[in-house]
């Protein structure tokens, strides 16, 4: 089995022999001539070749957002590196290219945008007889006979082609996504270009997404070729299967739900940025206040005040925005329910002379002016309200309990640490002294057990009773200094308490 080529890597597109891959690369146009079958299946392999490549992201042309087009393939020197194996460009791709653009696998970018009619509607008899004259033409030499591989480059380098099968392909996985997860409220069918490239960047593949381009090339199928979409500028509407798009064009309403959107996102993007600043700022305090800073610390409290006023602003406007996402939600499925009520009941519209007198349609106006006038007068109360918080005072009394409080917190933490530390030493000592008395004891039981042994100097024997130290005395005199000890180490203790308590004091 061959090495796969760079590009065809990340794929699982099969690969033929050494030997075939190395025709593969060495073919050129020469062979449709001499050998039409063995050309007509190099032609299909790098077909299903190249279309592997698109799906993977590694042969189509670089995108202005960074990545690689997925749908759109482009006729140049870079192409040809992408599908370079070890350094050996393939010989025979504008070739390939030709042959592919005769069929309805590859159409040009420009033709494909610009069709009015769905592409496999097919054009008229007439422009397919000029169509094919046209590119019989291009592929012919100016001094008679068909070009060779190299002039075919030159005259198709730079030219940028449309992979049909690839666009169908993700149209198919977009609506199989809408059937999977049905659109159910109206601003859910709203995108710009920039929400939709979010929302279905994956549909060609997990390994690469799709292009600024790749999206204007699905839109317009789906738009176009499927019925799925509306598409009006910036402004895209999906359209729930059943719909006609001739019978939901694109309206001022759709305009403004879609810019309500596009503000919401904003403002919940800037809050998560102000939580993460705030987050830090509060991490700065500790840490300056843990080194003795207490300016620096003042100053990252202060500034974390203001992020916490800021963020706290965000968050009302994001629900504000949120109440006006639902209530024009509410609106649009009030809307449904109507025409469902209106279609249900024509025997009561047709005893109506005016259908903007029925009781229904009334009240359905008042309550959408009275829930106007409700945010109309929220926005008002909003205005008037930011500019007394656009520049909010920071109580300094209350900055100043707020330090009080970390430090005294601060205190509490070290003086936790230093009466464990106390604890645990008058433990080992109690637990020294009781295992110094055990052994006292031991020993003062083994000498009354002990035989008693004469002396063998009779004048010595008063003065080794008067002199000699008994095993209770030993115990005696470590008991009496661990109490020292203890002793001593509360009075040092209490010292340095002291001491402390008058260094707070002369700091505040």
């Amino acid at each position: 089995m061959a090495t796969a080529p760079p590009f065809l890597a990340p794929t699982a597109h099969p690969l033929p022999s050494p030997e075939r891959l190395a025709a593969l690369y060495a073919f050129t146009r020469a062979q449709r001539e001499s050998n039409p079958d063995g050309y007509a299946s190099n032609v299909r392999w790098w077909g299903d070749a190249l279309a592997a490549g698109l799906e993977a992201g590694t042969v189509g042309a670089n995108s202005s957002d960074g990545g690689r087009d997925t749908l759109v393939l482009r006729v140049d020197d870079a192409l040809l590196d992408a599908l370079a194996k070890n350094g050996t460009r393939p010989k025979g791709i504008a070739g390939v290219v030709d042959s592919l653009a005769s069929t309805p696998a590859l159409l040009p970018l420009a033709r494909f945008l610009d069709s009015l009619t769905p592409i496999e509607q097919g054009p008229s008899i007439a422009s397919r007889i000029v169509g094919a004259g046209w590119s019989a033409l291009g592929r012919l030499s100016p001094f008679g006979g068909e070009q060779t591989e190299e002039g075919l480059y030159k005259s198709t380098r730079g030219k940028e082609y449309v992979h049909v099968p690839s666009v169908k392909a993700a149209a198919a996985k977009f609506v199989e996504r809408l059937d999977n997860n049905p659109l159910v409220n109206y601003t859910d069918s709203l995108f710009s270009r920039a929400s939709f490239l979010k929302e279905f960047g994956d549909i060609t593949s997990p390994q690469a997404n799709l292009s600024k381009r790749d999206t204007d090339v699905l839109l317009r199928w789906l738009a176009r070729d499927v019925g799925s979409v509306v598409v009006e500028g910036d402004v895209i509407k999906i359209i729930s299967g059943g719909q006609l798009a001739s019978d939901h064009p694109i309206t001022e309403a759709d305009r403004g739900a879609l810019a309500v959107l596009g503000t919401l996102s904003r403002v919940d993007a800037q809050i998560a940025d102000i939580e993460v600043e705030a987050a830090d700022c509060q991490a700065k305090v500790k840490r300056q206040l843990g080194l003795g800073q207490r300016a620096a610390a003042a100053s990252y409290l202060r500034s974390k005040k203001n992020l916490d006023d800021v963020l706290a602003k965000r968050v009302a406007t994001g629900e504000q925005l949120r109440s006006v996402v639902r209530a024009l939600d509410q609106a649009k499925g009030d809307a449904e329910v109507m025409s469902a009520y209106e279609a249900s009941t024509a025997a009561l519209a047709s005893a109506l002379s005016d259908p903007r007198l029925s009781p229904d349609r009334i009240a359905a106006t008042t309550d959408a002016l009275a829930d106007a006038l409700a945010d109309q007068r929220e926005i008002d109360d909003a205005v008037r309200l930011g500019g007394d918080l656009a520049n909010p005072a920071i109580d300094e009394d209350e900055l100043e309990k707020e330090l009080a409080a970390l430090v005294l917190e601060d205190k509490e933490e070290k003086e936790a640490k230093e009466r464990k530390e106390r604890e645990e030493r008058a433990a080992a000592d109690k637990k020294r002294a009781d295992a110094d008395a055990a052994a006292a004891a031991a020993a003062a039981a083994a000498k009354v057990l002990a035989p008693s042994v004469p002396s063998s100097d009779p004048g010595s024997k008063g003065t080794d009773a008067g002199t000699a130290v008994t095993p209770e005395t030993q115990w005696a005199d470590r008991h009496a200094d661990a109490q020292q000890r203890e002793h001593e180490e509360r009075e040092r203790a209490a010292a340095e308490q002291l001491k402390r308590d008058e260094r707070l004091v002369a700091a505040e």
